[in-house]
Protein backbone atom coordinates (compact mmCIF):
# COMPACT_ATOMS: atom_id res chain seq x y z
CA UNK A 1 0.00 0.00 0.00
CA UNK A 2 2.87 2.51 0.60
CA UNK A 3 5.07 1.61 -2.38
CA UNK A 4 1.88 1.93 -4.53
CA UNK A 5 1.74 5.94 -3.04
CA UNK A 6 4.99 6.79 -3.91
CA UNK A 7 4.80 5.50 -7.27
CA UNK A 8 1.41 7.72 -7.83
CA UNK A 9 3.37 11.03 -6.49
CA UNK A 10 6.28 10.54 -8.61
CA UNK A 11 3.81 10.16 -11.97
CA UNK A 12 2.49 13.10 -11.23
CA UNK A 13 5.43 14.92 -10.65
CA UNK A 14 6.84 13.62 -13.98
CA UNK A 15 3.63 14.69 -15.53
CA UNK A 16 3.72 18.57 -13.89
CA UNK A 17 7.53 18.77 -15.16
CA UNK A 18 6.49 17.60 -18.94
CA UNK A 19 3.69 20.49 -18.68
CA UNK A 20 5.63 23.23 -17.58
CA UNK A 21 7.72 24.38 -21.27
CA UNK A 22 4.21 23.84 -22.88
CA UNK A 23 2.68 26.38 -20.64
CA UNK A 24 5.48 28.30 -20.83
CA UNK A 25 5.30 28.50 -24.83
CA UNK A 26 1.88 29.05 -24.95
CA UNK A 27 1.97 32.17 -22.60
CA UNK A 28 4.88 33.54 -24.61
CA UNK A 29 2.77 33.33 -27.81
CA UNK A 30 -0.09 35.38 -26.58
CA UNK A 31 -0.03 38.97 -27.18
CA UNK A 32 -2.07 40.84 -24.13
CA UNK A 33 -0.63 44.38 -25.26
CA UNK A 34 -2.71 44.89 -28.60
CA UNK A 35 -6.54 44.45 -28.28
CA UNK A 36 -7.83 43.04 -31.45
CA UNK A 37 -10.72 45.22 -32.81
CA UNK A 38 -14.19 43.30 -33.23
CA UNK A 39 -14.87 40.94 -36.07
CA UNK A 40 -17.18 43.74 -37.84
CA UNK A 41 -15.00 46.81 -37.60
CA UNK A 42 -12.45 44.80 -39.65
CA UNK A 43 -14.13 43.77 -42.40
CA UNK A 44 -15.57 47.31 -42.86
CA UNK A 45 -11.79 48.99 -42.98
CA UNK A 46 -10.06 47.84 -46.36
CA UNK A 47 -6.15 48.00 -46.02
CA UNK A 48 -4.72 51.23 -47.42
CA UNK A 49 -3.08 49.31 -50.74
CA UNK A 50 -6.22 47.73 -52.07
CA UNK A 51 -8.16 51.14 -53.23
CA UNK A 52 -9.08 50.02 -56.99
CA UNK A 53 -6.97 51.79 -59.90
CA UNK A 54 -9.29 53.52 -62.36
CA UNK A 55 -10.66 51.57 -65.12
CA UNK A 56 -8.47 51.91 -68.36
CA UNK A 57 -10.49 51.14 -71.52
CA UNK A 58 -8.16 49.32 -74.19
CA UNK A 59 -8.55 51.14 -77.75
CA UNK A 60 -10.93 50.00 -80.59
CA UNK A 61 -9.46 47.22 -82.17
CA UNK A 62 -8.60 48.03 -86.11
CA UNK A 63 -10.46 45.50 -88.44
CA UNK A 64 -9.07 45.01 -91.84
CA UNK A 65 -10.76 46.05 -94.87
CA UNK A 66 -11.86 42.99 -96.42
CA UNK A 67 -12.10 39.04 -95.16
CA UNK A 68 -11.64 35.91 -98.04
CA UNK A 69 -13.69 33.33 -97.15
CA UNK A 70 -12.00 30.00 -96.34
CA UNK A 71 -13.27 26.60 -96.43
CA UNK A 72 -15.36 25.41 -93.63
CA UNK A 73 -15.97 29.58 -92.50
CA UNK A 74 -19.22 30.97 -91.76
CA UNK A 75 -20.84 34.21 -90.88
CA UNK A 76 -21.24 32.93 -87.62
CA UNK A 77 -17.44 32.10 -87.10
CA UNK A 78 -16.57 35.07 -88.94
CA UNK A 79 -18.39 37.33 -86.39
CA UNK A 80 -16.95 35.77 -83.36
CA UNK A 81 -13.37 35.86 -85.13
CA UNK A 82 -13.15 39.71 -85.42
CA UNK A 83 -16.24 41.00 -82.44
CA UNK A 84 -16.25 38.36 -80.24
CA UNK A 85 -19.90 37.80 -80.44
CA UNK A 86 -21.66 35.71 -83.33
CA UNK A 87 -24.99 37.31 -83.00
CA UNK A 88 -23.21 39.83 -84.98
CA UNK A 89 -23.03 37.84 -88.22
CA UNK A 90 -26.32 40.31 -89.62
CA UNK A 91 -24.35 43.22 -89.82
CA UNK A 92 -21.57 41.15 -92.17
CA UNK A 93 -24.36 39.88 -93.79
CA UNK A 94 -26.10 43.87 -94.04
CA UNK A 95 -22.72 45.06 -95.50
CA UNK A 96 -22.41 42.51 -98.13
CA UNK A 97 -25.65 41.54 -99.71
CA UNK A 98 -23.89 42.42 -103.37
CA UNK A 99 -21.93 39.22 -102.44
CA UNK A 100 -23.64 36.90 -100.61
CA UNK A 101 -26.84 35.24 -102.09
CA UNK A 102 -28.32 33.74 -99.06
CA UNK A 103 -26.89 34.33 -95.06
CA UNK A 104 -26.98 30.41 -94.89
CA UNK A 105 -24.46 29.72 -98.01
CA UNK A 106 -21.17 31.75 -98.53
CA UNK A 107 -18.40 30.75 -100.26
CA UNK A 108 -14.64 30.01 -100.54
CA UNK A 109 -12.96 32.60 -102.00
CA UNK A 110 -15.68 35.08 -101.22
CA UNK A 111 -14.15 38.97 -100.28
CA UNK A 112 -16.45 40.53 -97.60
CA UNK A 113 -15.87 44.40 -96.92
CA UNK A 114 -15.10 44.83 -92.99
CA UNK A 115 -14.32 48.63 -93.55
CA UNK A 116 -17.83 49.92 -92.26
CA UNK A 117 -18.01 47.43 -89.19
CA UNK A 118 -15.24 48.85 -87.28
CA UNK A 119 -17.05 50.58 -84.46
CA UNK A 120 -18.54 47.03 -83.72
CA UNK A 121 -14.91 45.47 -82.87
CA UNK A 122 -14.52 46.89 -79.69
CA UNK A 123 -11.63 45.40 -77.23
CA UNK A 124 -12.80 43.66 -74.59
CA UNK A 125 -12.67 45.35 -70.95
CA UNK A 126 -9.67 44.90 -68.57
CA UNK A 127 -9.87 42.58 -66.09
CA UNK A 128 -11.21 44.73 -62.98
CA UNK A 129 -10.82 41.96 -60.12
CA UNK A 130 -6.96 42.63 -59.30
CA UNK A 131 -6.27 44.37 -56.34
CA UNK A 132 -9.57 44.37 -54.93
CA UNK A 133 -10.64 44.06 -51.45
CA UNK A 134 -12.10 40.49 -49.96
CA UNK A 135 -15.30 42.44 -48.62
CA UNK A 136 -17.49 40.89 -51.27
CA UNK A 137 -20.20 44.26 -50.95
CA UNK A 138 -17.07 46.38 -51.43
CA UNK A 139 -15.83 45.06 -54.74
CA UNK A 140 -19.34 44.04 -56.15
CA UNK A 141 -20.20 48.25 -55.73
CA UNK A 142 -16.95 49.46 -57.28
CA UNK A 143 -17.45 47.22 -60.26
CA UNK A 144 -20.55 47.89 -61.13
CA UNK A 145 -19.89 51.87 -61.07
CA UNK A 146 -16.59 51.37 -62.43
CA UNK A 147 -18.43 49.29 -65.40
CA UNK A 148 -21.41 52.64 -65.55
CA UNK A 149 -18.64 54.84 -65.88
CA UNK A 150 -16.57 52.77 -68.96
CA UNK A 151 -19.82 52.76 -70.57
CA UNK A 152 -19.84 56.64 -71.00
CA UNK A 153 -16.38 57.45 -71.89
CA UNK A 154 -15.36 58.14 -74.90
CA UNK A 155 -12.74 56.43 -76.93
CA UNK A 156 -9.99 57.82 -78.89
CA UNK A 157 -10.05 56.06 -81.83
CA UNK A 158 -6.65 57.96 -82.63
CA UNK A 159 -4.61 55.67 -80.55
CA UNK A 160 -6.44 52.63 -82.66
CA UNK A 161 -3.84 49.94 -83.12
CA UNK A 162 -4.15 46.72 -85.17
CA UNK A 163 -4.94 43.46 -83.37
CA UNK A 164 -4.09 40.69 -85.25
CA UNK A 165 -7.54 38.43 -85.29
CA UNK A 166 -7.83 34.94 -83.84
CA UNK A 167 -7.00 31.96 -86.14
CA UNK A 168 -10.25 30.63 -87.59
CA UNK A 169 -12.50 28.20 -85.87
CA UNK A 170 -15.29 27.65 -83.60
CA UNK A 171 -14.03 29.41 -80.13
CA UNK A 172 -16.44 28.80 -76.85
CA UNK A 173 -16.82 30.62 -73.95
CA UNK A 174 -16.59 28.81 -70.46
CA UNK A 175 -17.64 29.81 -66.83
CA UNK A 176 -14.48 31.28 -66.21
CA UNK A 177 -14.75 33.84 -68.87
CA UNK A 178 -16.45 37.61 -68.05
CA UNK A 179 -19.68 37.92 -69.87
CA UNK A 180 -20.03 41.41 -71.32
CA UNK A 181 -22.27 44.24 -70.10
CA UNK A 182 -26.06 43.62 -70.24
CA UNK A 183 -26.15 47.49 -72.14
CA UNK A 184 -23.58 46.42 -74.65
CA UNK A 185 -25.67 43.29 -75.39
CA UNK A 186 -28.34 45.23 -76.02
CA UNK A 187 -26.50 47.58 -78.02
CA UNK A 188 -25.28 44.37 -80.39
CA UNK A 189 -29.06 42.69 -80.87
CA UNK A 190 -30.72 46.08 -81.43
CA UNK A 191 -28.32 47.18 -84.00
CA UNK A 192 -29.00 43.96 -85.84
CA UNK A 193 -32.32 45.09 -86.67
CA UNK A 194 -31.48 48.54 -87.96
CA UNK A 195 -30.83 50.17 -91.08
CA UNK A 196 -31.55 47.18 -92.57
CA UNK A 197 -31.34 47.62 -96.52
CA UNK A 198 -34.42 46.71 -98.74
CA UNK A 199 -34.37 44.63 -101.61
CA UNK A 200 -36.88 43.34 -103.37
CA UNK A 201 -35.89 39.85 -104.39
CA UNK A 202 -32.96 38.34 -104.10
CA UNK A 203 -30.32 35.78 -105.94
CA UNK A 204 -31.26 32.69 -104.38
CA UNK A 205 -35.10 33.36 -104.06
CA UNK A 206 -34.78 33.41 -108.59
CA UNK A 207 -33.06 30.20 -108.70
CA UNK A 208 -35.23 28.40 -106.25
CA UNK A 209 -38.26 29.56 -107.79
CA UNK A 210 -38.51 27.10 -109.97
CA UNK A 211 -41.14 27.36 -113.54
CA UNK A 212 -43.79 26.06 -115.90
CA UNK A 213 -42.28 24.39 -118.70
CA UNK A 214 -45.40 26.07 -120.99
CA UNK A 215 -44.81 23.47 -123.11
CA UNK A 216 -41.89 24.27 -124.60
CA UNK A 217 -38.65 21.75 -125.44
CA UNK A 218 -36.01 22.53 -122.74
CA UNK A 219 -32.38 21.84 -123.85
CA UNK A 220 -31.71 18.88 -120.67
CA UNK A 221 -28.77 17.11 -119.81
CA UNK A 222 -28.67 14.49 -117.88
CA UNK A 223 -27.35 13.92 -114.24
CA UNK A 224 -25.03 10.91 -113.85
CA UNK A 225 -24.72 11.20 -110.16
CA UNK A 226 -21.85 11.93 -107.68
CA UNK A 227 -18.31 10.81 -108.57
CA UNK A 228 -17.00 10.35 -105.46
CA UNK A 229 -17.13 6.38 -103.88
CA UNK A 230 -19.22 5.97 -101.11
CA UNK A 231 -17.00 4.38 -97.81
CA UNK A 232 -20.23 2.71 -96.79
CA UNK A 233 -21.39 -0.27 -98.88
CA UNK A 234 -25.19 0.58 -99.99
CA UNK A 235 -27.98 -1.82 -101.57
CA UNK A 236 -28.82 0.73 -104.29
CA UNK A 237 -27.02 2.28 -106.86
CA UNK A 238 -28.55 5.64 -106.67
CA UNK A 239 -26.05 8.24 -105.86
CA UNK A 240 -26.37 11.79 -104.09
CA UNK A 241 -24.47 14.85 -103.63
CA UNK A 242 -24.41 17.59 -101.75
CA UNK A 243 -22.72 21.24 -101.53
CA UNK A 244 -18.63 21.15 -102.35
CA UNK A 245 -18.97 17.45 -103.67
CA UNK A 246 -18.64 16.58 -107.86
CA UNK A 247 -21.08 15.86 -109.67
CA UNK A 248 -21.00 14.10 -113.56
CA UNK A 249 -22.83 15.37 -116.54
CA UNK A 250 -23.60 14.18 -119.93
CA UNK A 251 -24.72 17.06 -122.23
CA UNK A 252 -27.20 16.86 -125.23
CA UNK A 253 -25.95 16.17 -128.46
CA UNK A 254 -26.46 19.76 -129.33
CA UNK A 255 -24.88 21.31 -126.55
CA UNK A 256 -21.19 22.30 -125.49
CA UNK A 257 -20.59 22.91 -122.12
CA UNK A 258 -17.26 24.95 -120.98
CA UNK A 259 -15.10 25.12 -117.48
CA UNK A 260 -17.23 28.25 -115.73
CA UNK A 261 -20.62 27.35 -117.53
CA UNK A 262 -22.90 27.59 -114.22
CA UNK A 263 -26.08 24.92 -114.77
CA UNK A 264 -29.39 24.76 -113.17
CA UNK A 265 -30.17 21.11 -111.36
CA UNK A 266 -33.79 20.17 -112.01
CA UNK A 267 -36.30 17.38 -111.19
CA UNK A 268 -39.51 17.50 -113.46
CA UNK A 269 -42.13 17.40 -110.88
CA UNK A 270 -45.71 16.92 -112.49
CA UNK A 271 -47.73 18.26 -115.27
CA UNK A 272 -50.52 20.79 -115.36
CA UNK A 273 -52.98 20.65 -118.11
CA UNK A 274 -52.34 23.18 -120.80
CA UNK A 275 -48.74 24.37 -119.17
CA UNK A 276 -46.51 22.01 -119.56
CA UNK A 277 -44.54 20.39 -116.37
CA UNK A 278 -43.21 21.68 -113.03
CA UNK A 279 -39.60 22.34 -113.19
CA UNK A 280 -38.45 22.15 -109.92
CA UNK A 281 -35.14 23.38 -108.86
CA UNK A 282 -33.26 21.07 -106.40
CA UNK A 283 -29.48 23.23 -107.00
CA UNK A 284 -27.13 25.16 -108.99
CA UNK A 285 -23.43 23.70 -110.31
CA UNK A 286 -20.48 25.19 -112.08
CA UNK A 287 -18.08 22.97 -115.00
CA UNK A 288 -15.23 22.27 -113.45
CA UNK A 289 -13.77 19.45 -116.07
CA UNK A 290 -14.99 18.76 -119.73
CA UNK A 291 -14.28 15.42 -120.72
CA UNK A 292 -15.19 13.61 -124.13
CA UNK A 293 -18.69 11.86 -122.72
CA UNK A 294 -19.45 14.15 -119.89
CA UNK A 295 -18.45 17.00 -118.07
CA UNK A 296 -17.32 17.58 -114.45
CA UNK A 297 -19.11 20.00 -111.89
CA UNK A 298 -18.45 20.74 -108.35
CA UNK A 299 -22.13 21.72 -106.41
CA UNK A 300 -22.05 25.49 -105.53
CA UNK A 301 -26.11 25.91 -104.13
CA UNK A 302 -28.08 23.36 -103.33
CA UNK A 303 -31.70 23.79 -102.88
CA UNK A 304 -32.49 19.90 -101.94
CA UNK A 305 -30.89 16.91 -102.37
CA UNK A 306 -29.41 16.03 -105.93
CA UNK A 307 -29.58 12.57 -107.62
CA UNK A 308 -28.97 10.63 -110.71
CA UNK A 309 -31.74 10.64 -113.14
CA UNK A 310 -31.99 14.65 -112.88
CA UNK A 311 -31.57 17.13 -115.23
CA UNK A 312 -29.29 20.27 -115.55
CA UNK A 313 -29.83 23.57 -117.95
CA UNK A 314 -27.70 26.16 -118.37
CA UNK A 315 -28.42 28.70 -115.84
CA UNK A 316 -30.54 31.81 -116.77
CA UNK A 317 -29.07 34.97 -115.73
CA UNK A 318 -30.40 37.38 -112.91
CA UNK A 319 -30.76 40.83 -112.78
CA UNK A 320 -30.23 42.32 -109.69
CA UNK A 321 -33.40 44.87 -109.07
CA UNK A 322 -31.36 46.60 -106.38
CA UNK A 323 -33.04 48.63 -103.61
CA UNK A 324 -35.93 50.12 -106.40
CA UNK A 325 -39.08 49.93 -104.59
CA UNK A 326 -41.94 48.96 -106.66
CA UNK A 327 -45.04 51.66 -106.99
CA UNK A 328 -48.56 51.38 -105.80
CA UNK A 329 -51.14 51.32 -109.10
CA UNK A 330 -54.78 51.25 -109.45
CA UNK A 331 -56.77 48.99 -111.58
CA UNK A 332 -53.80 46.88 -112.56
CA UNK A 333 -53.43 43.91 -114.53
CA UNK A 334 -55.87 41.31 -113.98
CA UNK A 335 -55.20 36.99 -114.11
CA UNK A 336 -55.47 33.98 -112.35
CA UNK A 337 -53.77 31.51 -110.05
CA UNK A 338 -52.86 28.82 -112.34
CA UNK A 339 -51.87 26.14 -109.36
CA UNK A 340 -49.00 25.72 -106.34
CA UNK A 341 -45.30 24.52 -107.42
CA UNK A 342 -45.88 22.08 -104.31
CA UNK A 343 -49.62 20.81 -103.56
CA UNK A 344 -49.89 20.99 -99.93
CA UNK A 345 -52.02 23.73 -97.91
CA UNK A 346 -50.54 27.57 -98.27
CA UNK A 347 -50.42 27.56 -94.45
CA UNK A 348 -47.41 30.26 -94.44
CA UNK A 349 -45.33 32.61 -96.57
CA UNK A 350 -42.37 31.90 -98.89
CA UNK A 351 -44.65 29.44 -100.40
CA UNK A 352 -44.59 29.73 -104.18
CA UNK A 353 -47.75 29.97 -106.95
CA UNK A 354 -48.04 30.32 -110.42
CA UNK A 355 -49.95 32.89 -112.68
CA UNK A 356 -51.07 33.31 -116.24
CA UNK A 357 -49.54 36.81 -116.20
CA UNK A 358 -45.54 36.49 -117.71
CA UNK A 359 -43.25 38.65 -119.83
CA UNK A 360 -45.94 38.86 -122.90
CA UNK A 361 -47.42 41.28 -120.09
CA UNK A 362 -44.91 43.15 -118.59
CA UNK A 363 -44.61 41.45 -115.74
CA UNK A 364 -41.24 41.45 -114.39
CA UNK A 365 -39.98 39.96 -110.87
CA UNK A 366 -40.58 42.42 -108.07
CA UNK A 367 -44.01 43.37 -108.98
CA UNK A 368 -46.68 42.59 -106.45
CA UNK A 369 -50.12 41.28 -106.95
CA UNK A 370 -52.53 39.89 -104.72
CA UNK A 371 -55.06 36.66 -104.73
CA UNK A 372 -58.68 37.80 -103.69
CA UNK A 373 -62.45 36.54 -103.45
CA UNK A 374 -64.64 39.28 -105.59
CA UNK A 375 -68.23 40.37 -103.78
CA UNK A 376 -70.77 38.54 -105.57
CA UNK A 377 -73.40 41.20 -104.79
CA UNK A 378 -76.10 38.85 -103.48
CA UNK A 379 -78.06 39.49 -100.40
CA UNK A 380 -76.15 39.22 -97.64
CA UNK A 381 -73.01 37.78 -99.39
CA UNK A 382 -69.67 38.98 -97.88
CA UNK A 383 -67.80 41.87 -99.66
CA UNK A 384 -64.05 41.32 -101.56
CA UNK A 385 -61.52 39.99 -99.20
CA UNK A 386 -57.85 40.13 -100.03
CA UNK A 387 -56.85 36.45 -99.00
CA UNK A 388 -52.73 36.58 -99.98
CA UNK A 389 -50.31 38.93 -101.38
CA UNK A 390 -47.87 37.71 -103.99
CA UNK A 391 -44.38 38.45 -105.24
CA UNK A 392 -42.95 37.45 -108.82
CA UNK A 393 -39.98 36.02 -108.13
CA UNK A 394 -39.67 34.51 -111.41
CA UNK A 395 -40.75 35.32 -115.14
CA UNK A 396 -41.79 32.57 -118.36
CA UNK A 397 -43.15 33.96 -121.49
CA UNK A 398 -46.81 33.79 -120.43
CA UNK A 399 -46.54 32.82 -116.69
CA UNK A 400 -44.79 34.16 -113.26
CA UNK A 401 -43.85 32.54 -109.82
CA UNK A 402 -44.40 34.12 -107.44
CA UNK A 403 -44.17 33.66 -103.66
CA UNK A 404 -46.33 33.90 -100.92
CA UNK A 405 -45.33 37.64 -98.70
CA UNK A 406 -47.97 37.95 -96.78
CA UNK A 407 -51.53 35.32 -95.67
CA UNK A 408 -54.81 36.63 -94.41
CA UNK A 409 -56.57 33.45 -95.73
CA UNK A 410 -55.10 30.11 -96.76
CA UNK A 411 -57.77 28.99 -99.16
CA UNK A 412 -56.67 29.43 -102.28
CA UNK A 413 -57.59 27.45 -105.17
CA UNK A 414 -56.57 27.25 -108.92
CA UNK A 415 -58.47 29.92 -110.73
CA UNK A 416 -59.19 32.65 -108.10
CA UNK A 417 -58.35 36.10 -109.73
CA UNK A 418 -55.00 37.81 -109.20
CA UNK A 419 -54.23 41.64 -110.15
CA UNK A 420 -51.09 44.21 -109.53
CA UNK A 421 -50.93 46.04 -106.69
CA UNK A 422 -47.52 47.48 -107.26
CA UNK A 423 -45.14 47.56 -110.02
CA UNK A 424 -41.46 47.76 -110.65
CA UNK A 425 -40.65 50.87 -112.87
CA UNK A 426 -39.16 50.09 -116.15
Amino acid sequence: MKGTTICRSRLAVLLALAAAPLTATALAAQDTVRVAPPPDTMAAVPPPEATPEPLAQEPLAQLPATHTVVQGETLWSIAQMYFADPLLWPEIYRHNTTVIEDPHWIYPGEVFALGALAPLAQAPLADTTAGMPEAADTVRAGVDTMLAAADTIPVDTAQAVFVEPPPPGDQYQTIFDRPPPQVEEARHVLAGYANQPYRPLRRGEFYAAGFLSENERLPFADVLGNTASPAIYRLSDRTSAHQFEEVAIRPPDDASYHVGDSLLVVRLDRPVDGWGDVVFPVGVVRVTEVQERQVLADVIMQFARIRDGHLAMPLEPFRDPGEIRPTPVEQGLQGRVIDQRTIRSLIAPQQYLFIDRGRADGVVPGDVFEVYRPATGEARSPSEEVRVVLMVVHTREHSATVMAIGVSNPQVTPGMPVRLIKKMPS
